[in-house]
């Protein structure tokens, strides 16, 4: 059975001219634990620089994993060099802001990722997102393209892709502007990530119980 598509979290927008806002309804599996580790597959064009970001993030992510005493971790990353389905991201961005954001509205090219969680390096103009289940319990995170504002500010991107692999996990959104899982509806921007020097923002201690919550210590891999 997939899980409850309804949650009171919102996506993370990751446009800050961008006032639409998704609908309850849309939301998807925020609090719904991984019941294995995935393999993690990354899409992008050759040399972009946000593959070096999508590993660091999941080191981030397993590094906190560690610290807060989970067994669970996310799995391997493997780099492919392919074309992007940047038409049916922007079409699931906008099934999401939409309302439309169920099992039965992904398109058809996201149906089948190729890792269990893949992440698709964008080019193009659409809404960093963190995708629902599929049947097969497989997620899709896109991410906005690298040259568009706010993604061209220095250490955002960085801060982009971690916050949507958060939100591949299961964690929602905060309302503090200088934590990581910060979205909307509070008043936070990506453009807050914004430093000189990189950096990730931190988790909250209310995230972190939660992250323990969904993967306690004793977590062990299931079948999808």
């Amino acid at each position: 059975m997939l899980p409850s598509l309804t949650s009171k979290c919102l996506w993370f927008v990751a446009v800050a001219a961008v006032a639409a806002m998704a609908s309850p309804a849309a939301q998807a599996q925020f609090g719904v634990a991984w019941r294995y580790s995935p393999g993690i597959v990354v899409v992008g064009a050759e040399a972009d620089p946000r593959f070096a970001l999508v590993d660091e993030a999941v080191a981030f992510w397993n590094r906190t994993l560690a610290d807060v005493g989970s067994g669970f971790r996310l799995g391997a990353v493997e780099r492919r060099v392919a074309p992007v389905p940047e038409e049916d991201l922007q079409a699931q961005v906008n099934s999401i802001l939409g309302g439309r954001g169920g099992p039965a509205s992904i398109p058809q090219a996201l149906r089948n990722p190729p890792g269990d969680l893949t992440i698709f390096l964008g080019e193009s103009d659409f809404v960093s997102f963190a995708g629902p289940f599929d049947a097969a319990w497989k997620r899709v995170v896109g991410i906005r393209g690298k040259d568009l504002p706010p993604m061209n500010l220095p250490n955002v991107a960085r801060n982009v892709v971690a916050h949507e692999i958060g939100h591949a996990i299961g964690l929602g959104h905060n309302g503090d502007p200088t934590q990581l899982m910060c979205g909307r509806p509070a008043t936070c921007r990506p453009s807050v990530f914004r430093a000189d020097v990189p950096r990730l923002f931190p988790l909250t201690e209310d995230e972190k119980r939660e992250l323990l919550r969904m993967y306690p210590a004793d977590w062990k891999p299931r079948a999808p």
